[in-house]
């Protein structure tokens, strides 16, 4: 793990975060539908992980297993911070958990921690397939970039 992928899971944590908070100041944050923005961080933090892994190591070979790799370890960091941070909201927040309790197909066994299991599944799912398609357009504009060299 390197330091940047903490700094790039710590962005994409801050930017949920930040972004549940607004929606709560909004009174809109039981509409869970709202929650594919959150893809639009996940879409930018993934590229942005992915291309300073390209511009700090320019001379070593890439594969996609490296490639997805770099994409999705700051999304397993920003995930695992803000399924941590909604376990502590959920568990203080007893509105929305019952919200949530309302809407899950478990609700005897539905508690703070298992809905953040849930949202670091969610998350995890999402990343690999952010993480995977970033890396098909990062490589294939390094693939584009080295014919125009020949």
């Amino acid at each position: 793990m390197r330091k940047q992928d903490f700094l790039f899971g710590l962005l994409l944590a801050v930017l949920m975060i930040a972004y549940f908070f607004t929606m709560k100041a909004a009174n809109l944050y039981e509409n869970f539908n709202l929650r594919f923005v959150n893809v639009l961080f996940y879409l930018l933090v993934t590229w942005l992980a992915i291309r300073n892994f390209y511009k700090s190591n320019p001379d070593r070979k890439f594969n996609y297993l490296t490639g997805l790799l770099a994409g999705f370890r700051p999304v397993l960091i920003g995930v695992f911070i803000f399924a941590i941070f909604q376990m502590i909201n959920l568990s203080m927040d007893e509105h929305l958990m019952s919200t949530l309790e309302e809407m899950a197909p478990i609700e005897d066994t539905f508690t703070p921690f298992t809905a953040s299991v849930y949202l670091f599944a969610e998350g995890v799912g999402v990343g690999l397939i952010i993480s995977y398609l970033s890396m098909r357009v990062v490589d294939a504009r390094q693939i584009d970039g080295y014919e125009e060299r020949l």
